[in-house]
């Protein structure tokens, strides 16, 4: 009996050793399984946020670069944070994987967070882009009133025309930020040699508010009744070599 009882008390360890063992693999099995799956969710996460940094940092340079204004402070924060999780090391973010896996799943929950800040980022600095565009766009829509009092210059045209297209794609650019401030350079320099704005252009052939005044219903509406012009704005206005080879009377 002894004899049966030892041997029987051997197999139940041998049998608990193997179970013991069985268990380990298993535990050791899933949390690789579940390490794995967090550095899937990591890569994904991290190409997400570099894809979002990357559309930022455009939007960014086009507002500070190409126009030379400054970006909202809370732009530059998430900007510096997503830069600095993405320079996470592989080391680091292996030494993050523990039995919980918690602190791996803590560091995808930031990811996501920073690009969710990138995001909210982005759209504070198209805001700001938006503004400009209107203004912008405002100051082609003046230079082409004036073009069309003046005679319509194919060059001028061209020039308002270029100028425009270039605003209107701000919001979706093609090309790096230093080839769209080189495009806008040109531009800009050209549209400047340009009457832009009836304040400048007034200033440049000395006219009264009231001539101007008329110059602006006569470009938006094609044409001015005699009777609603002064003689003083009539003068000035057959002054301008450009306005009186465009201007026609009709009696």
């Amino acid at each position: 009996m002894a004899i049966q009882s030892t041997a029987l008390e051997s197999k139940l360890e041998s049998l608990e050793q193997k179970a013991d063992q069985y268990d380990t693999r298993t535990n050791t099995a899933a949390r690789v399984n579940k390490a794995e799956e967090h550095l899937m969710e990591l890569n994904q996460a991290l190409n997400k946020l570099e894809g979002s940094l990357d559309v930022f940092e455009q939007q960014a340079g086009i507002l500070t670069e190409v126009f030379g204004h400054s970006p909202p402070s809370r732009a530059t924060s998430a900007r510096d944070k997503a830069r600095s999780i993405t320079r996470v090391s592989q080391d680091d973010v292996l030494d993050m994987i523990d039995e919980s896996g918690q602190s791996l799943s803590n560091h995808i929950d930031e990811v996501r967070e920073t690009r969710e800040d990138v995001n909210d980022a982005r759209r504070s600095i198209n805001d700001h882009l938006k503004k400009i565009q209107r203004r912008k766009l405002d100051d082609a829509n003046t230079a082409e009133s004036i073009q069309k009092i003046v005679g319509e210059d194919p060059d001028a045209m061209d020039t308002i025309s270029r100028y425009r297209s270039f605003i209107r794609s701000i919001l979706n650019p093609n090309g790096s930020v230093s080839s769209l401030k080189t495009q806008w350079q040109g531009l800009e320099k050209a549209f400047e040699n340009l009457d832009t704005d009836w304040k400048g252009f007034q200033r440049h052939h000395d006219l009264s508010d009231q001539t101007i005044e008329d110059l602006k219903t006569l470009s938006e509406e094609g044409q001015v009744d005699l009777d609603d012009l002064s003689d003083a704005s009539v003068n000035e206005m057959l002054n301008i070599p450009e306005l009186r080879s465009t201007i026609k009377v009709s009696l």
